[in-house]
This record gives structure tokens, sequence and C-alpha cells, in this order.
């Protein structure tokens, strides 16, 4: 008889000690499901999942057609009507494009860097110009 007891006590403190492992394991589970749900809505959030390797190579190759307007209008020919002109229109589109594949913000940071560093005030006019003319344009036109 009192082996039968034991015996049952064995038992029950097995399937005692199994549930309570089982629960363990549901909590544990739970715990990373939940994890994985945060990371994911954390992604989705963020755009992780929208992320275009495109839209990052047009926007590094309108950063160095803008930077290259940059220039052209440092070494450009202030005295030529037409050749202003040409710059104006070059630091325009560059500009707006810049803005459409980054943002106004990143656009306006960089043209503060290089206007800061411009000391020719016929340059940063010209320079101004443009700009302020693909913000009235407001679309890229390549």
């Amino acid at each position: 008889m009192m082996k039968k007891t034991i015996v049952s006590a064995a038992i029950v403190f097995a399937l005692v000690g199994c549930e309570e492992a089982n629960e363990v394991i549901d909590k544990a589970q739970e715990v990373a499901n939940s994890a994985v749900d945060s990371i994911k809505d954390n992604m989705d959030s963020v755009g992780l999942s929208e992320l275009n390797l495109d839209s990052l190579e047009d926007a590094t190759a309108y950063m160095k057609e803008f930077t290259d307007s940059m220039q052209e209008a440092l070494t450009a020919d202030l005295s030529n009507a037409e050749v202003v002109a040409d710059v104006q229109e070059k630091v325009a589109r560059s500009y707006a494009c810049l803005v459409n594949a980054t943002s106004e913000s990143t656009a306006e940071k960089l043209l503060n860097k290089f206007m800061s560093a411009i000391g020719n005030e016929d340059t940063q006019s010209l320079i101004e110009k443009g700009v302020e003319k693909a913000k009235a344009a407001k679309e890229c036109v390549v």
C-alpha cells in the first residue's frame, strides 16, 4: 500500500511539475511573441520595410548634381547674362530634385553649408535665386 501511495505521489508531483514547466514555457513563448510583435511594429513605424535602395541612389545622384551646380556657380562668368541664367536654372533643377529625393530640411542644410563657405555676394545671390525658382516649381524636372 505504501508503495502505491509513494508511486501515486510521485506521479502527482511529476504531473504538477510538468504543468508548471508548461506554464513557464507558455509564458516564455508569450514574451517572445510580444517582443517580436514590438520589433515588427517599430520596423513598420520606421518604414524599414519600405526602404527603397533606388531612392537612396537617387538621393546620392541628386546631391552630386546639386554639388556640381554649386561648383559651376562658383566658377561662372557672372558678367555673362546667358551663363548666369543657365547656372541659375541648373541650381533650381538640382535643388528641386534634391528636395524630392531627400527632404527640404536636408536640402536646406546642404545649401546652408555651401552658402556659409561662399564669400562672393553675387554668387550667393545667383544661388539664392535658383533656389527660390526651385521652391516655386516644387517638382523635379531633369
